[in-house]
């Protein structure tokens, strides 16, 4: 997008009362208290455009969000010189809609593989943003032990959160082992509760009252034995209107049994606890993970594309998602919303009830014919083509490479007998 447009955009959201988004594919979304999101790295033809944005002032704190970071290295594409392709919308005040940006950078061995890899991203990333003289107010990640240690250590004035899909994704895998040991299958009916329970008590409280949260997760092991008052000097009681009916048959865990304590011990886990402290009750990362799920479409992991046509593919992603992140619920002729249930593997034959949306729209086909068909008919010296990008090698480029006659006479096949 040329920088002219992001002048648009901008003008855009102020006339509308919405906000801009811009999201990096590097997994980071930087946001502003007031509400402005700002891309971590832009294409050397839009900083321009993007510094006239930062120049106004404000001592607003930048707000950091992450998904699980094991997804950044697949989408990672090489490059000598960094930057990035964007594209801009709109969020509105009552739904979010995320912009995603391709971010390029060269990839090698030098991190020693995926998982560290996650941490080396997330350090350019924040360096990136020191470059901008913006401050982090809150990053949110996953319990990345490696980010969590790096962020203790070099951002000491940033409050690191977590998502709360990855640490109650992490529990409901343990109750679940543990309900199909002995004497623990009453766990099991209680597994999509407790889980539950985890979002409620970090979304029903404050920010930056993390014993509250502590207090109220660990309240779930007397409700689970029908106990529901005396849980502890923050939370003493549960705030649920007195059982009646169906509610009041459910099948409780006796004290002192097996599954009790087995609970008792998972939900009181130190490193857990700790954790749940530090969940992020405002801000998730599941657009991202939209996202991801989106590139596959446009670049499948089955067929391997050159830099160029990846690169290339990854900015229609992100142009086919700013333009349909926020579709509207599709209706029935009578004016009835409409959803369908599906079965994901991941639920183990699980049902879930998922809202239908109206029909994806390619406006941006539309404006990209558009541009060529206005660059065709311009003169050559006319025409603003960015200069010419130094694809990188492969990983194999940098090995060495034998003769191919000596190979073949060096191989001897290990079942030659």
């Amino acid at each position: 997008m040329r920088g002219d447009s992001w002048k648009d955009h901008r003008a855009e959201a102020e006339t509308s009362e919405q906000t801009l988004v811009w999201m990096t594919e590097a997994s980071l979304l930087a946001c502003r208290s007031d509400n402005i999101i700002i891309s971590l790295n832009l294409g050397t033809k839009l900083v321009k455009a993007i510094q006239e944005i930062l120049a106004s002032p404000t001592d607003d704190n930048i707000h950091v969000v992450t998904e699980k970071p094991d997804q950044l290295a697949k989408h990672i594409i090489p490059s000598e010189v960094p930057g990035v392709a964007c594209q801009a919308s709109i969020k509105s005040k009552r739904r979010s809609k995320g912009i995603q940006t391709a971010e390029r950078r060269k990839v090698s061995n030098e991190c020693g593989g995926s998982y560290h890899m996650e941490k080396t991203g997330l350090e350019r990333s924040v360096n990136f943003l020191k470059g901008q003289d913006l401050d982090i107010g809150v990053l949110v990640t996953d319990r990345h032990r490696q980010i969590a240690k790096w962020v203790r250590e070099n951002l000491p004035n940033t409050r690191h959160k977590y998502d709360i899909w990855h640490v109650a994704k992490g529990v409901g895998k343990k109750i679940d082992a543990c309900a199909k040991s002995k004497d623990c299958a009453e766990l099991h009916p209680w597994l999509r509760s407790i889980v539950n329970h985890m979002y409620w008590s970090a979304v029903s409280t404050p920010p930056d009252e993390g014993p509250l949260i502590a207090a109220k997760w660990t309240s779930v092991v007397n409700h689970t034995m029908n106990i529901h008052n005396g849980h502890g000097e923050l939370f003493p009681d549960c705030v649920h209107p007195p059982l009646e009916g169906r509610e009041t048959r459910k099948q409780w865990i006796a004290p002192h049994t097996k599954a009790a304590v087995k609970l008792e011990q998972l939900v009181n886990n130190k490193m857990l606890l700790k954790d749940v402290c530090n969940l992020s009750g405002q801000h998730q990362t599941s657009t991202i993970e939209a996202f991801h799920s989106l590139v596959i479409q446009f670049a499948p992991k089955m067929i391997v594309f050159g830099h160029a046509v990846m690169l290339a593919r990854l900015q229609l992603t992100a142009m086919h998602y700013n333009e349909n992140a926020a579709r509207e619920q599709a209706t029935t002729k009578e004016g009835n919303k409409r959803f369908k249930i599906v079965y994901p593997k991941y639920k183990k034959g699980e049902h879930v009830v998922k809202q239908i949306k109206t029909d994806a729209t390619f406006g941006y086909v539309d404006r990209l014919m558009k541009e060529v068909e206005e660059l065709c008919h311009q003169k050559p010296a006319a025409r603003d083509i960015p200069a010419k990008r130094n694809t990188p090698g492969t990983l194999a480029a940098d090995c060495n490479r034998p003769v191919k006659e000596v190979a073949i006479q060096q191989h001897v096949p290990r079942f030659n007998i």
